[in-house]
């Protein structure tokens, strides 16, 4: 891996609130598995965090839909 695929990694590690000591452990890891740019990039895109809003908003959404649905197949049926 090059230096400027390690910085775009770090960056993007960094975006997700990693600290610098993990960052490089991180990084190191990749390159003593002889990791690809590609390869690395789909392992940090399974490390990205849900953000805990949107997490919320989506389990009350659900749940009203449900609600509703509950409501009129109990007045309907």
């Amino acid at each position: 891996m090059r230096e400027i695929e390690r910085n775009r990694l770090s960056a993007r590690l960094l975006r997700l609130e990693f600290t610098k000591e993990t960052i490089n452990r991180t990084l190191s890891s990749f390159q003593a598995d002889l990791e690809t740019f590609a390869s690395a990039s789909r392992t940090i895109d399974r490390l990205e965090r849900e953000k805990p809003e949107q997490t919320i908003l989506l389990a009350i959404l659900r749940g009203l839909i449900a609600a509703v649905l509950g409501g009129w197949l109990a007045t309907v049926g």
